[in-house]
């Protein structure tokens, strides 16, 4: 009969596999074991009503950097953009342009709110 703790410790590693498994299919990769293989520039522009929010007003909206590199996916940035927008920045309607380019290749252009 095995003991306690080795369930746990199977549980634990089982978690890890599947983490890994899920990683390679979301543009999010948080928990993801892989290395670092895509880097993005990025910068992001918020426009609340007529009033253009400073790059300042911008990382303490969201807690992040505005404009500067990312090591992960550029999704992470995007993930933390709709959250906060579709929650505590809901009421503000507020439009974000999020320009990003990974690895070299040519920019490309996010937008809040989305369209379908």
């Amino acid at each position: 009969m095995p003991k306690k703790a080795h369930l746990l410790g199977i549980a634990f590693l089982a978690i890890q596999v599947f983490l890994v498994f899920r990683a390679r299919f979301v543009s999010e990769r948080f928990f993801c074991w892989a290395p670092f293989d895509e880097a993005s520039r990025f910068e992001t522009q918020v426009r609340i009503g007529s009033r253009v929010l400073s790059p300042e007003e911008a990382n303490q909206r969201y807690r992040y950097w505005s404009a500067g590199w990312e090591n992960r996916s550029v999704h992470n940035v995007i993930g933390m953009i709709r959250r906060y927008e579709s929650t505590y920045g809901k009421g503000d309607s507020a439009e974000v342009v999020l320009t990003y380019s990974f690895n070299g290749h040519p920019a490309q252009v996010w937008r809040w709110p989305e369209m379908p």
